[in-house]
């Protein structure tokens, strides 16, 4: 379908990740969801519950500086869409993350076949964990509608 003319911008956005159903409950909330899930695996070190902690700090901070100067900042409409879907966008890459490690509780393998797999995507949440929070504070710093 053709855009109006002036909003063909919208056709450079990235494609909206919808939350799959299994972060949709129990809060309406997905990061908070996923948040809830991961805490709930009972062999994530503390490191990890860690880096959850600030993924789950960082994306409410973000939700915040986003509504507080979405108006007064000037962004335009592509910039305002662009930075709303951050979020969603984060907790994507999260979730696939933690679809891997949820993936090997189902494997038939040897348990020091499964405890390799496990660290590697332990490792692999952790990064994704701390990426998508740096990703939000960079965001916010670089702009604020004083840059």
């Amino acid at each position: 379908m053709a855009r109006p003319q002036g909003w063909e911008w919208l056709d450079d956005l990235p494609d909206e990740w919808e939350a799959p159903s299994d972060l949709q409950i129990p809060t309406p909330y997905p990061e908070v969801n996923l948040a809830i899930r991961l805490l709930s695996c009972d062999f994530l070190g503390f490191e990890v519950r860690a880096a959850i902690g600030r993924f789950v700090t960082q994306e409410a901070l973000y939700d915040i500086w986003f509504l507080e100067n979405f108006e007064a900042a000037g962004w335009g409409m592509k910039k305002a869409a662009q930075l709303r879907e951050v979020p969603m966008e984060q907790t994507r890459i999260v979730y696939e993350a933690w679809k891997v490690l949820d993936s090997i509780n189902g494997l038939e393998a040897p348990n020091n076949i499964l405890r390799e797999r496990r660290v590697i995507a332990i490792a692999a949440l952790k990064t994704a964990l701390e990426e998508s929070t740096k990703k939000f504070i960079h965001i916010r710093s670089d702009n604020s509608p004083a840059n």
